[in-house]
């Protein structure tokens, strides 16, 4: 129910506090997690065989001249966490038709590649999400152009940084296309909707109307 990202642990270790004893903590596995359904999920325990050496110190068999009186012992110990549960809500009810699933907080850059051009040319449109939530899950923002303009197959481009407070980075998205006609053309405001954890409501970002001026061929 989860999809996950090995995230690279920490391996220096630290001491902490157990019960009244004190212990070298080595953190050997993080996973970064993004629950994809509702409900209880469970995430099932790990295992690990350790190994520890143990030195019991016999002074009976102590010599002083040779040393001794001590053996070591290897003693195998199977460690188990327990099995863990997560309650995972389900989203709001009355999402806009511009909710593709982003959850987070995000920012919305939109730009064309040039407002002027000639008909039959070759142009495009970039879009821009940039911030911190489930990034690997943004989908593009629908983009509504003229039917005079021949639009092509979006392109996408991404860099992400994961750490252990989730995913932050940003998602490119270009959209080819051509215009046929010349012409004075607008193109409606983009629109982006992601649900924001911490508001419990979802947010709309917009970017403003372009007009396109396309010359004869």
């Amino acid at each position: 129910g989860f999809w996950t990202q090995q995230l690279e642990a920490e391996r220096n270790p630290y001491r902490e506090t157990y019960e009244g004893r004190v212990y070298e903590v080595y953190n050997l596995i993080e996973y970064l997690l993004y629950p994809q359904q509702s409900g209880t999920l469970t995430i099932d325990p790990v295992e690990l065989t350790a190994v520890a050496q143990v030195i019991v110190q016999d002074n009976s068999g102590f010599d002083p001249f040779f040393g001794g009186g001590r053996e070591i012992y290897n003693v195998r110990r199977e460690l188990k966490t327990p099995r863990l549960t997560v309650t995972v809500k389900e989203l709001p009810a009355g999402a806009p038709a511009s909710f593709g699933g982003a959850v987070g907080k995000f920012r919305m850059e939109a730009e064309p590649s040039t407002t002027q051009l000639s008909a039959n040319s070759a142009s495009s449109f970039n879009v821009r999400i940039s911030g911190s939530g489930n990034l690997a899950f943004v989908q593009a923002p629908t983009l509504t152009l003229p039917t005079s303009f021949e639009q092509y197959q979006v392109k996408s481009s991404e860099s992400f940084n994961y750490s252990g407070s989730g995913t932050s980075g940003y998602r490119n998205f270009e959209y080819p296309f051509i215009a046929r006609a010349e012409g004075e053309y607008t193109i409606e405001p983009i629109l982006f909707t992601y649900f924001d954890p911490e508001r419990r409501e979802y947010i709309t970002l917009s970017s403003k109307e372009f007009t396109f001026d396309i010359a004869p061929d």
